[in-house]
């Protein structure tokens, strides 16, 4: 796992272009897409809400419950917290549970499955309040499922809870924890020393056997085992090899970095785009 990967996450940009790109063609999507502009429209009308909507070139259709124009913009990368209940346009609820349940989600990362909070967030500022209206390649797409059918809009009733850095989620789960860094890089690769090794430190060109723990910041663990690496050569990725070779035989440590160390943008079945990552590490 640590080693490095490549793999195509789905790229809503590409789904919403696709869409764009069947404008005008006598297909049963375009016909949708007409379709669920025109119930979109007539919910619109019948609830008072046309004078007050904002329409997006996505295909997103939104006004504000409520406006916070002091709060906190969403940022690409970040961590945002959201409460969401999506229904059908016949008032139907076929999304979200408790009141006091919500969803964290990396901005941009496309993690949600569902379009229209992937774009949503971007509208919005922490505090605030939205009915979005989505077309269906922005909710639950083209084919039914348990409780939606295929091709419907959907409302989707939004309140942004909060965004957090990487940074930021970094220094609560060193706070929460109570570690205390032996290393913080200006990049915040972190290194807490578990024990304690005399000697150089490896640097660039050896070759260990490394043994780790991968772990998110929520304890998740994705990974174990034990590697060899040879430091410096790109083999791994960049905060673990950085780690490795500031740390000595027979050390063992902590470490905590984020994604611009790690996996970047890059979703996999169990690390989200833009996720910090911390591995204990026992160089043998």
């Amino acid at each position: 796992m640590i080693r490095k990967y490549l793999k195509l996450s789905m790229l809503l940009a590409l789904v919403v272009g696709a869409v764009s790109c069947n404008k005008g063609m006598d297909t049963d999507d375009e016909k949708e897409i007409i379709a669920n502009e025109a119930l979109i429209d007539k919910y619109l009308a019948d609830s008072s809400l046309t004078g007050k909507v904002t329409r997006e070139s996505t295909g997103i259709v939104y006004y504000k419950r409520k406006v916070n124009a002091t709060g906190e913009a969403a940022k690409t990368g970040d961590a945002a917290t959201v409460k969401v209940i999506g229904y059908l346009l016949n008032g139907t609820k076929v999304l979200g549970v408790a009141n006091d349940s919500s969803l964290t989600f990396p901005v941009g990362g496309n993690t949600t499955g569902i379009g229209g909070i992937e774009l949503g967030i971007y509208l919005m500022r922490t505090g605030e309040k939205a009915s979005l209206f989505l077309p269906y390649y922005l909710g639950f797409g083209s084919g039914a499922q348990t409780n939606v059918p295929a091709y419907s809009p959907i409302r989707m009733e939004m309140e942004f809870i909060k965004t957090r850095t990487e940074v930021q989620q970094i220094n609560e789960y060193l706070a929460a924890k109570q570690f205390v860094p032996s290393e913080r890089s200006t990049d915040n690769l972190i290194i807490i020393r578990t024990n304690t090794v005399t000697g150089d430190t490896l640097g660039s060109g050896k070759s260990v056997s490394v043994k780790y723990t991968g772990k998110l910041l929520d304890g998740t663990q994705f990974d174990t085992g034990t590697i060899p690496v040879t430091t410096g050569t790109g083999g791994v990725i960049p905060g673990f090899d950085r780690a490795v070779r500031r740390m000595r035989k027979t050390e063992k440590a902590i470490i905590i970095f984020p994604s611009s160390l790690g996996y970047k943008a890059t979703n996999s079945a169990k690390i989200a785009a833009y996720s910090p990552l911390q591995f204990e590490l026992e160089i043998l």
